[in-house]
């Protein structure tokens, strides 16, 4: 768990922030890498403003999939991004308060339809608030977490022993490797995202044409840090992309910005991010299966027990169905000859050197 944990010395060269569903994420660039991090994990992010290029910052992280990194902490002589070491409940909105009253007028009124329904809606919204806190307890006590905070400890003690500095005076760059795909190199410009059905839809301008591709939705606030395997897309303003096109719909993205890359996989492509959606929503039964049992046994009701058969119904197919999702994507991407997804795969791994990010 703690073998991919890193604790580097680097140079500041830019940051850059994009808007990822409730929260923002960002990007810091250096001469030893590239690190993501989204705003809620750290009090206060201000202190990115006060760095310029050439400033010497301690990294805390861990290593993804495509050869960039998500950072835990960041020490520097003109500040820190200070990490978050208690536990941050999650409360209903204020508003949530006023579904008891409105269960209780329900009850006196003999609204027995609506009563059901907002009963189950309070329910709902508890168990949610509760699995929100205790994925967050989790992610507070994992092992790799309190690794990361001993070493951040130590750090702001002066001991920086463990630290790597292979500080380099130009950062390296990437170029793409030779291919007879059809590559266009462009600059992204006006930046855009929008949540969907089942994520979240990224759309910029490139060379006068305006792009846009999908994305699954990936909310990291129910995944403990240690499945962090990959960053969200991210593209800038101003980056320099280079894509590849099939019928008129991107393929690959190369970013020569930081080095990221991106395969827009087809819809029978058993992607990483397909499985990892299906498996969190199993991993999200798991947990909160047990809490709705709970408060279903301990709520008094003259139906209780049709509902707990129901109950005992419905929780083995939502452990199932999404693992069964899963065993048929794998069966029909094997079934399915993508040569083209193949090749865009393939010059993407020998450009960067690391295996891209599928969307």
């Amino acid at each position: 768990m703690k073998n991919n944990c890193q604790f580097n010395t680097a140079k500041f060269y830019q940051y850059d922030c994009i808007p990822h569903e409730t929260t923002n994420c960002y990007r810091i660039i250096t001469d030893n890498g590239v690190y993501f991090f989204y705003e809620y994990q750290f009090i206060d992010v201000n202190i990115l403003d006060n760095l310029e290029e050439g400033d010497v910052i301690h990294i805390g992280c861990h290593a993804l999939n495509d050869g960039t990194f998500w950072l835990h902490w960041l020490v520097s002589w003109k500040g820190d991004l200070a990490i978050r070491d208690k536990l941050h409940y999650s409360i209903p909105h204020r508003y949530i308060l006023l579904m008891p009253f409105l269960i209780l007028i329900g009850f006196w009124f003999d609204l027995q339809l609506i009563t059901i329904f907002l009963f189950f809606g309070l329910i709902f919204i508890l168990m949610w608030c509760i699995c929100r806190t205790l994925f967050r307890l989790i992610n507070l006590f994992l092992p790799k977490q309190i690794f990361l905070r001993k070493h951040y400890h130590r750090l702001k003690q002066s001991d920086i022993s463990f630290m790597k500095s292979p500080l380099s005076k130009n950062r390296k760059t990437l170029s793409c490797s030779l291919t007879d795909l059809p590559v266009y190199e462009g600059i992204a410009t006006n930046i855009d995202s929008s949540l969907i059905s089942r994520g979240t839809r990224l759309s910029f301008d490139f060379n006068g044409v305006r792009l846009s591709f999908n994305e699954y939705d990936l909310t990291n606030y129910f995944i403990p840090v240690i499945y962090y395997f990959c960053h969200p897309t991210f593209i800038a303003p101003g980056d320099k992309l280079s894509l590849v096109f099939e019928n008129n719909k991107i393929q690959g993205i190369f970013n020569h910005t930081d080095g990221s890359s991106y395969l827009i996989t087809h819809c029978v492509w058993i992607s990483k991010q397909k499985a990892k959606t299906l498996l969190r929503y199993w991993y999200f039964y798991t947990i909160s299966a047990p809490i709705a049992f709970i408060l279903l046994v301990i709520l008094p009701s003259e139906k209780l027990d049709v509902i707990i058969n129901i109950f005992l119904w419905i929780f083995p197919l939502a452990q199932i169905i999404p693992l069964l999702f899963l065993l048929f994507y794998t069966l029909f991407s094997y079934l399915n000859d993508r040569s083209y997804t193949k090749r865009v795969l393939k010059w993407l791994y020998e450009t960067t050197g690391h295996w891209p990010k599928e969307i």
